[in-house]
């Protein structure tokens, strides 16, 4: 008989879900490149978080009927197979195989030495930088394909750590009195050479980023009592902590310094720490930080070293069999975490000589936005194919099923265009790379096809 799983999470527990999966260590990393996408104003920065907060729920309402629907769980690979079949369900996991995961893991690790470089107190010079992400590379690597329980000890761990310095910044920069608050202050108030509509959407991708790990709150459906209405309250009244905490945390860093001081570069989140809590306990919160994202860096490598292993099981594509190797004693798809293993490993060697170069000095925060702005296209055909399975499948079971959906589809796809118009232009030339890498997936879907 089918096992099935059996609501057990309520109201309160639901939330708790949302705010423990979506806040990450982005905020920490990207509070700088929303400034400057603003010009350096505050009040337009805090906007920009505040609507992306809005979108950002919209979009989990929508995507949390298609998730509700039928025993079938899973995550964005098993949604968008139900919604536009299973080429369509393949080509979203070959781009989170080849583009997301192993860019989204760049910018993670990248930033890890980033931090451990404040916290050690030496300079962030390339070759540091390129030691420390190595050293953590090969780490980790060892920890999850030997080692499989050392992984998930320290994801319970950082779950916990990545509050603390969160919180404490937030909370003491909010209240944060002293001779700087005046530079806040006149932040707050800045006019910015860049237009409010201009400055919002450039803003959005990378604000998106802070936000990224909701859709995977969307595949609890099954496991929530009464989840017509508590998953639609526990997406809103998740995302709204989740964006209260970040407005906090935006106004918090601006009673420091201004906001054209961290889109300078002039100013980080550790200077802030060293500030606030004298140089010690500053030291003390970045190692926080250091774990925090070492953590969220090893939970995403726990998920990405097991996609190539998803997708082989899916199409019997070229290569297929040998990712389907699983060794006996770790049970984990070796060759599977190699595979990815070699993609991260290839994207960070790329992004350390363009930057060495000179080439592109922001590789890896734009690292951080491909793959961003990649899955909210996706996102967004997702969208039209919940509405569309409300004409094709009108009597299919729904745990959830939204109200004046139409709408909330319009305004989830007005906002991702919004979003998209903000960052695709700056970007043409990378974006149109990445959608050339994308578009392999069919390909090798094809291809498949003609081997069956």
């Amino acid at each position: 008989m089918e096992e099935k799983l059996q609501p057990k999470y309520g109201l309160g527990t639901a939330v708790s879900l949302v705010v423990g999966i979506v806040v990450g260590i982005g905020i920490f990393f990207k509070a700088g490149p929303v400034l400057q996408a603003t010009g350096g104003n505050g009040t337009y920065a805090i906007i920009a978080w505040v609507a992306a907060a809005l979108l950002t729920t919209i979009a989990a309402i929508v995507i949390s009927e298609i998730a509700s629907m039928g025993s079938k769980t899973g995550g964005l690979m098993s949604f968008s197979e139900t919604a536009w079949g299973e080429r369509f369900g393949f080509f979203v996991g070959w781009v989170q195989t080849v583009l997301y995961i192993p860019l989204i893991l760049s910018i993670i690790l990248y930033y890890s030495a980033v931090f451990t470089c404040a916290f050690l107190q030496i300079e962030p010079t390339l070759p540091a930088l390129a030691g420390l992400s190595a050293l953590y590379f090969v780490t980790f690597a060892a920890a999850n394909l030997l080692a499989e329980s050392l992984g998930g000890l320290l994801q319970r761990v950082a779950t916990v750590i990545k509050l603390i310095p969160l919180l404490g910044i937030a909370l003491f920069g909010f209240f944060h009195q002293g001779e700087t608050v005046q530079a806040g202050q006149a932040a707050m108030e800045a006019i910015s050479d860049v237009s409010f509509a201009t400055a919002i959407a450039a803003a959005m991708i990378p604000v998106l980023f802070a936000f990224d790990g909701w859709i995977f709150v969307t595949t609890i459906a099954h496991e929530i009592k009464n989840p017509q209405r508590n998953l639609p309250l526990a997406m809103v009244g998740g995302l709204a902590i989740i964006g209260l905490v970040y407005v906090m945390f935006t106004t918090g860093l601006l009673s420091v310094a201004s906001g054209h001081a961290y889109a300078a570069g002039e100013m980080d989140v550790s200077g802030v720490a060293n500030i606030l809590f004298g140089e010690g306990l500053g030291r003390t919160l970045t190692f926080f930080i250091v774990i925090s994202a070492l953590g969220g860096f090893n939970g995403l490598m726990l998920l990405g070293m097991r996609m190539p292993y998803s997708l082989a099981m899916r199409r019997n594509f070229a290569g297929s069999e040998a990712l389907l190797s699983v060794s006996p004693r770790t049970n984990l798809p070796v060759r599977s975490g190699l595979t990815m293993l070699a993609l991260l490993a290839t994207y960070m060697t790329v992004g350390f000589i363009l930057a060495g170069t000179g080439v592109h000095t922001g590789i890896f925060d734009l690292y951080g936005d491909l793959p961003i702005a990649l899955m909210w296209i996706i996102y967004a055909v997702l969208f039209l194919g919940v509405w569309r399975l409300r004409k094709t499948q009108p009597d299919a079971k729904r745990l959830i099923r939204v109200p004046a959906l139409p709408v909330f589809v319009l305004l989830a796809i007005a906002g991702t265009g919004y979003a998209l118009y903000g960052f695709v232009p700056a970007n043409i030339t990378s974006f149109a790379l990445s959608c050339v890498v994308a578009a392999l997936g069919l390909i090798v879907y094809a291809r498949s096809e003609a081997r069956d």
